[in-house]
C-alpha cells in the first residue's frame, strides 16, 4: 500500500514539473531598446584660479582678486547663487626641474581655487566664455554638458523600448504562426533617476592666467543618447 502511495506521489509530482516546464516555454521572451536624442541645454561648468609667486601672501592675493572677479562675471549668467559652488583656498609649494642643477628647485608658493557652477542657459556659452577670458583665470578645467529634462527623455526612451518590445514579439510570432496572448513580465534596466547624471565633457580651456580676448567658446554640438533597455515576456495561446 504504502509503495502504492508512493508511486502516486511521484506521478503527481511529475504532471506538475511537465506543467511548469510547458508553462515556462509557452512564452515569447524578447529585448526592446528605446533611444531618445537631444542636445543640451546646460552645462556644469569648472573654473580654476591659480598663481605662483615667490611670496605666499601675493600668491593668495592674486588667487582672491581673480575669482572675486569671476564670481561677478558668474552672477549675470545665474538666476540661484546656490548653483555657485567655491572651494577654500588650496596653497603649496612649487617645485620646477632644472636641467643645469639636475634637481627639483623651488620657484615660489601655489595659490589655487574652484568654482564650479551651472549654467542653465546653454545659449549664453559663448557670452559667458568671452567674458571670463578676460580675466587672469588658469583655466576652464572642465565644462559637462547636460540636459535639465533627462528623466523625461529616459521615460520617453522607456515609452519607446515598451513599443520596439512589442513590435519584436508580433513579428516573431507572425514568423512562427503563433498567437501571442497578454504580457506575463515587464522590466526595464534604466532609471529616469539616473538619466539625471549623464553628460558629455569637454577638453579644457587654459589661459595660464594670461587675459585672452576675442570670441568665447560655444555650446557643445554633441547629441546626448538616453537609451533604454526592456525585459519582456509574451505568453502564447
Amino acid at each position: 500500500m504504502k509503495n502504492y502511495f508512493f508511486l502516486i506521489c511521484c506521478l503527481f509530482s511529475s504532471v506538475l514539473f511537465s506543467q511548469n516546464v510547458i508553462n515556462d516555454d509557452s512564452t515569447i521572451s524578447v529585448v526592446g531598446v528605446g533611444t531618445k536624442s537631444t542636445f543640451p541645454n546646460a552645462a556644469h561648468i569648472t573654473i580654476a584660479v591659480r598663481f605662483v609667486k615667490p611670496a605666499l601672501r601675493d600668491a593668495m592675493n592674486e588667487t582672491q582678486k581673480t575669482s572675486k572677479e569671476v564670481l561677478t562675471i558668474i552672477k549675470k549668467y545665474v538666476s540661484d547663487t546656490t548653483d555657485i559652488k567655491v572651494s577654500l583656498i588650496y596653497t603649496d609649494k612649487e617645485f620646477k626641474y632644472d636641467n643645469a642643477q639636475k634637481k627639483e628647485v623651488f620657484i615660489g608658493f601655489e595659490s589655487n581655487q574652484k568654482i564650479i557652477f551651472t549654467l542653465k542657459d546653454i545659449k549664453k556659452m559663448q557670452d559667458f566664455t568671452e567674458e571670463i577670458l578676460k580675466t587672469k583665470i588658469y583655466e576652464i578645467e572642465k565644462v559637462a554638458y547636460f540636459h535639465t529634462e533627462a528623466a523625461t527623455c529616459m521615460k520617453q526612451a522607456q515609452e519607446l523600448a515598451v513599443a520596439d518590445a512589442i513590435e519584436t514579439t508580433e513579428r516573431l510570432a507572425r514568423a512562427a504562426k503563433l498567437k501571442v496572448g497578454k504580457i506575463t513580465y515587464l522590466k526595464s534596466t534604466n532609471s529616469p533617476v539616473n538619466a539625471i547624471n549623464m553628460s558629455v565633457n569637454s577638453g579644457n580651456l587654459q589661459t595660464y592666467n594670461k587675459s585672452m580676448g576675442g570670441e568665447g567658446v560655444s555650446a557643445s554640438g554633441q547629441l546626448l543618447n538616453y537609451t533604454a533597455n526592456v525585459n519582456m515576456n509574451t505568453k502564447i495561446d
